[in-house]
């Protein structure tokens, strides 16, 4: 079928969803709004307010724009603070990655195959932190270059710290089993496959947040492992069991994460301030329990 809807102006959108039963109190608001985010990113904001099954997309009787809006904003909140977190997790493990690796095989450790549990993703890996070098024009990696040869990488230290998250993941997820590769899942109070599936998924939730997509009701695609005998205080068990394919269940992987990385955090406080703002925002959605503040683990 060909596509043939035309564009709308502004004041053009907010009628179609007036006309769609939407109460907008103050359309130039609501122009505003939508000019700065675009009525295509809201409308994924606007479905949860939709009669089901409605192929005109009318509304339920009494939504209200700024519900919509609200909506968009309270996602916008909720990536913000994952993003705050993952990125001190993120930081938190290239130390730890650099350290043990460095002392077990030295500087240049992430060069050697035998470290690989994978022949093949060792290689792309490698071909992947040439790339990522070659594009880096950091002061300590032009004074290395300037300075020494060969190697030609940079050691751990300097080569690890301009790689992205998601290349570290990757890295991290093709390390054949070794006593530092221990030590670093054991400084976050876990077993090697349970901190390589959390950093996976971790790496997914920072994509959506780093692109600006919608993260409060999303079914993960990528699902972190639970433990099942974990070191650390973890979530008490619930009828029916935690479902690993929502927010929820990467909340408390982040959460887990920063008790042992930085235990003044204040991530568990800031995600019971931001949710008790917005009572409006079903939790069942985002895999939360009513009672989810009443487990020891969130206190």
């Amino acid at each position: 079928m060909q596509y043939s809807k035309p564009p709308l102006t502004l004041a053009q959108q907010v009628s179609l969803l007036q006309q769609r039963g939407m109460v907008v109190a103050d359309p130039a608001a609501a122009q505003e709004a939508l000019g700065r985010l675009s009525y295509y990113r809201l409308a994924a904001y606007f479905l949860v307010f939709q009669i089901p099954g409605d192929a005109t997309h009318h509304f339920r009787p009494g939504t209200r724009f700024a519900d919509a809006l609200a909506l968009y904003e309270f996602d916008e909140a909720l990536r913000r603070l994952f993003f705050q977190a993952s990125s001190t997790i993120e930081i938190a493990l290239r130390a730890r990655m650099v350290y043990h690796g460095a002392l077990a095989h030295g500087p240049h450790w992430f060069t050697q195959p035998q470290r690989a549990a994978d022949p093949n993703k060792f290689a792309r890996n490698l071909a992947e932190i040439d790339y990522e070098l070659g594009r880096a024009h950091e002061v300590f990696l032009d004074h290395y270059r300037r300075t020494y040869t060969p190697p030609a990488r940079p050691p751990a230290w300097m080569t690890l710290e301009v790689v992205s998250f998601g290349l570290l993941s990757k890295i991290l997820r093709n390390l054949a089993p070794a006593p530092f590769t221990k030590a670093i899942a054991a400084e976050f109070g876990l077993d090697e496959s349970i901190l390589q599936s959390w950093i996976t998924a971790l790496c997914s939730i920072r994509n959506v947040c780093a692109h600006h997509g919608r993260l409060w009701n999303r079914i993960l695609t990528r699902r972190p492992r639970l433990p099942t005998r974990p070191r650390r205080l973890w979530l008490a068990p619930v009828p029916g069991g935690v479902r690993a394919d929502r927010v929820y269940v990467m909340a408390a992987v982040c959460a887990y994460l920063l008790d042992r990385i930085t235990p003044q955090h204040t991530f568990k406080a800031d995600l019971r301030t931001l949710l008790a703002g917005y009572p409006q925002v079903p939790l069942r959605s985002m895999g939360f329990s009513t009672d989810w503040t009443s487990d020891p683990f969130w206190q």
